[in-house]
């Protein structure tokens, strides 16, 4: 029990101080970027989302979907539908990463005019996909969507259209209100309580706030990037994307325009994506030159190297196995708390960086 003290203690000075600095940065960040709006204005502003349509129309769209065990046709049907209203040249993209399950259902949306299918013999994971659909796209401007998705605005692709002048643009995350199902419990507080944020809030730290849930990006941009294929499994290679964009002096701009995450893992599941994710995360970190300033990028990073740095990691070495059953179970409950979240994600994070 003291020990649990200990840890608990410990982690709430790190997150508070932590926390109060990360907000003073984003307000400061937010303000600045209200006042370069304001000495950016023009008379010839009101034309802008007009100028921009019309050099959208001049490029074109791609929409890359990878799939993998999910039906897609609901999702390309609404797709297809907004971008012939608008009257530019676009195509969208599918590529099946090897699944097990939809393929006859994925396959028929070959009829479609503006569709391309196809399927790989063998799975290549979530980076390769992502580079092998923008390498195919035959337009500059690509929209990336994840397959489990649902699009829940009329103006989805002409919301995107009108921020076509930004080399990347953030949508961002919306999960349902009510959950739908008791085994995903934890998956859906934490999509709710972290991810599901509004543009303003994202707008921050910017490049922090990248997902490959839902972005737009110009392919030249993307060809100075690439996701990394080195990394296997889940996680991360959004964090790693962001940060090479940041370096590049690359702004990422956040608008509300989310879709609706609807596949959601079960507990245990997300449970052990997240172990793997950190397993990427420490490989990412001592790749890293600038390894202060990526830190500053990922909140449980941050706190363990700090622990690290002030000697007190053999606190969670010592202390994380005793209390490791109870949190894990907790998270397994129907009250899964995000602070003991965060502890295990700390834990777990010494446990593969002590292993290394």
């Amino acid at each position: 029990m003291f020990g649990t003290k200990v840890i608990f203690y410990a982690y709430k000075i790190f997150e508070s101080f932590i926390e109060t600095w990360n907000e003073m940065v984003e307000i400061f960040f937010v303000i600045c970027r209200q006042i370069e709006k304001k000495e950016c204005c023009c008379p010839d502003g009101q034309n802008r989302d007009r100028m921009e349509k019309e050099k959208m129309v001049e490029f074109g769209l791609s929409v890359c979907i990878p799939i993998y065990n999910w039906s897609v046709v609901d999702l390309v049907n609404v797709i297809r539908s907004q971008s012939l209203s608008l009257g530019f040249d676009f195509e969208i993209l599918l590529v099946d990463d090897c699944s097990s399950s939809h393929k006859e259902e994925n396959r028929s949306l070959r009829s479609l005019s503006h569709v391309n299918y196809t399927e790989l013999e063998q799975n290549v994971g979530r980076s390769a996909i992502r580079n092998r659909l923008a390498e195919s796209a035959k337009y500059n401007i690509l929209i990336f969507m994840d397959c489990d998705t649902k699009v829940i605005s009329d103006r989805f692709i002409a919301d995107y259209l009108s921020n076509a002048r930004f080399p990347v643009v953030v949508g961002g995350y919306s999960y349902t209100e009510d959950l739908q199902n008791e085994s995903c419990r934890l998956r859906w507080v934490y999509g709710k309580r972290r991810e599901e944020r509004r543009a303003v809030s994202r707008s921050g730290r910017p490049n922090r706030s990248f997902s490959t849930f839902n972005f737009m990006i110009r392919k030249d941009v993307f060809k100075l990037v690439r996701f990394d294929e080195d990394l296997s499994g889940y996680g991360h290679e959004d964090t790693l994307f962001g940060w090479e964009l940041r370096l590049r002096n690359i702004m990422i701009k956040h608008i509300d325009n989310p879709l609706l995450h609807l596949s959601l893992d079960d507990s245990p599941t997300y449970i052990r994506k997240t172990e793997n994710s950190l397993n990427n995360l420490w490989i990412i970190y001592n790749r890293m030159t600038d390894k202060k300033g990526f830190c500053e990028e990922i909140k449980v990073l941050k706190c363990y190297v700090a622990l690290r740095h002030w000697g007190l990691a053999f606190l969670l070495t010592s202390l994380f196995p005793l209390v490791k059953g109870m949190v894990y179970r907790n998270l397994l409950s129907s009250r899964p708390s995000m602070f003991l979240f965060d502890i295990y994600k700390l834990g777990i994070l010494n446990e593969k960086a002590s292993s290394c």
